[in-house]
């Protein structure tokens, strides 16, 4: 009695021929059915991994937009609590002055105390930008405030003049030492 069961079955009369390969056509359909599935499946897992991914990229976006909200808020507020007044009440208009300054290529002007440009110039004080809803605004701010502003954000700060020991030294040699630089010559 060798052979499959189904063969000792039709061997012996208890099944027909047909209702066999009835049986057969129906475990093959069976198996394709079952690749079919492993395939839509698949597919299916694709689709998830592919939906994760963008949703992890999207979230990685929005936290990215939140951490640059947060940044320009720090920047704001730095800028709004060392602000210092361009001008003095003490200051005569004797004593204002303009300085200009250059941003994104245009030159700008500010009119500040004279001790404020001096300061300025020495790099004591520097010059930062606020935007808030379209108005655009220039503060003076300490330079220690507008190393840390520049930290976060470099575009915010419009100008801070290095200062180095060098700078306040004058030298011996210089035939012109002795002669000060006239007003309208100040930028």
């Amino acid at each position: 009695m060798k052979g499959s069961l189904q063969d000792q079955l039709l061997n012996a009369g208890l099944i027909q021929k047909q209702k066999a390969k009835n049986i057969k056509t129906a475990k093959k359909k069976a198996a394709k059915n079952g690749q079919a599935d492993n395939e839509a499946a698949e597919l299916a897992a694709k689709a998830r991994q592919e939906e994760q991914s963008k949703s992890q990229e999207l979230n990685a976006q929005r936290k990215y937009e939140a951490e640059q909200k947060a940044i320009q808020a720090q920047i704001r507020q730095m800028i709004e609590m060392n602000s210092i007044k361009p001008l003095s009440d003490k200051a005569t208009e004797a004593g204002e002055l303009v300085y200009n300054f250059t941003d994104n290529n245009k030159i700008k002007s500010l009119e500040v105390s004279a001790e404020n440009h001096k300061l300025i110039s020495r790099g004591i004080i520097a010059i930062a930008r606020l935007q808030d809803a379209g108005n655009l605004s220039y503060h003076l701010i300490p330079a220690d405030a507008a190393r840390k502003i520049s930290q976060r954000d470099s575009s915010s700060i419009v100008l801070l003049n290095q200062f180095t020991e060098q700078d306040s030294e004058v030298k011996t040699d210089d035939p012109y030492a002795a002669y000060e630089v006239p007003d309208d010559l100040m930028w």
